[in-house]
């Protein structure tokens, strides 16, 4: 989510307790392109990491201060959004299930506010991206009976959906199930898809927990142009928890999650979480490229992932699998780990520097921040002797080390951080 989805929380809740069924840019990332000249840092937070309503805030710095949250901010309608960053937009997008949704573009103005300029309406989306000048929308077939996925082309120069389209989600999948896309991103001149192969998004139960799947399509056209197929590792991401990230020399690296479950809700060990590579200019896998997670991290689970540069990966971990990764459960199934690996030299190294991971109640989780230059923004909501506390700590990868920072003014946790650039 994404990556603040908190109405996941809620729907997950339910589905544990009731049996029931429910945001950089490097192309995944919502936090912003490398800051280059003058902009502003945008964070969301929340009174309460699981309920109410969202604030979004301007700052200036992460390294230090405190973040007065109580009467500041511009409050967001409903529960639940996801935000990305294109050029110098600011883009809400609200979640509402199955419902039409308020998506919401702000810019930070020459006085360093936040200012709303545009709203559209559109459905509600699962997964989105940013493709050059355009915004990639997608609403995933979602209901038993839903058999097509309806995709938008939000261009944010006219500020106006350009064109739409849709796919056969069950036609993709081609083998009984249905394609539920849990990334898109603009590589190359291409469309990077990566999706599960679900009975719905009721269950998100699989029949195929080790093999996963990535639709390559033309752009702007989106026509399909091929499915890369592997059974070395599982599931890619998660539902709106991308899975797939661009380096600089313009190769993709794809994060086996292994958080897709079988229809009796159990998790295959058949094949470990891992990271594989797709080489700049292709649309197959390097298959000389394998970095196992499973034996690298003792059998930890990646819930989340962010591209720090330098082919740095800040890995949020849990030490069990979860089909919705989401932070809430994290607690439950024993707490929230940091790790950074490097793609490059296949090493891996815990996090030190940090709240301890059972204390950790949420993080910004995909929805943290990174210049792309060695090192990385995340915040963290936990608890200090009895006091509950939201901090952004800063990341230096190459040492695996934490340092504090920005903090909130009480309670209210940190939920996204994002860089947008100043609007003269």
């Amino acid at each position: 989510m994404k990556k603040a989805n908190f109405l996941v929380y809620v729907a997950a809740a339910l589905l544990l307790f009731s049996a029931c069924s429910k945001k950089n840019d490097t192309p995944d990332n919502p936090g912003g392109e490398e800051p280059s000249g003058k902009g502003m840092f945008v964070l969301t937070t929340k009174a309460d990491p699981l309920f109410g309503s969202e604030v979004i805030h301007a700052t200036s710095s992460l390294d230090t201060g405190v973040l007065i949250t109580e009467g500041t901010g511009i409050e967001q309608e409903g529960a639940t959004h996801n935000y990305l960053v294109n050029g110098n937009l600011f883009i809400s997008l609200l979640f509402g299930q199955s419902n039409p949704g308020a998506a919401t573009a702000y810019k930070i103005n020459a006085s360093q506010e936040l200012e709303k300029i545009n709203e559209f309406q559109t459905e509600t989306m699962t997964m989105f991206g940013n493709a050059g000048d355009d915004v990639l929308l997608f609403k995933n077939a979602w209901q038993p009976e839903e058999q097509y996925t309806q995709w938008y082309r939000y261009d944010t120069k006219s500020k106006q959906i350009a064109a739409n389209g849709e796919i056969d989600a069950e036609a993709l999948a081609g083998n009984g199930g249905k394609a539920f896309f849990t990334d898109v991103q603009k590589v190359g001149d291409k469309i990077f898809a990566p999706f599960w192969s679900v009975e719905s998004g009721k269950t998100f139960a699989t029949e195929y927990p080790d093999s996963n799947w990535i639709a390559v399509y033309n752009y702007p056209d989106m026509k399909l142009e091929k499915v890369i197929r592997d059974g070395r590792t599982g599931s890619i991401g998660a539902y709106v928890t991308r899975g797939i990230d661009v380096d600089e020399q313009g190769d993709t690296y794809v994060f086996g999650t292994k958080l897709g479950w079988d229809k009796s809700q159990q998790y295959s060990t058949k094949t470990p979480v891992a990271i594989m590579k797709i080489k700049n200019g292709t649309t197959d896998y390097d298959q000389s490229y394998f970095f196992d997670i499973t034996a690298a991290s003792e059998g930890q689970y990646v819930w989340r992932k962010n591209y720090l540069g330098k082919g740095y990966f800040l890995l949020t971990m849990c030490p069990k699998a979860y089909v919705y990764a989401t932070m809430f459960y994290a607690g439950i199934y024993g707490g929230t780990k940091f790790a950074v690996v490097n793609v490059y030299d296949a090493t891996f190294k815990w996090v030190t520097g940090l709240p301890d991971a059972k204390a950790i109640q949420y993080t910004t989780g995909d929805y943290s921040y990174s210049a792309l230059d060695g090192t990385g923004y995340v915040g963290i909501y936990y608890t200090e002797g009895e006091q509950a506390k939201s901090t952004v700590f800063k990341i230096d990868a190459a040492n695996a080390t934490a340092k504090a920072g920005l903090t909130t003014d009480g309670k209210a946790a940190i939920t996204t951080i994002s860089w947008v650039p100043i609007t003269e």
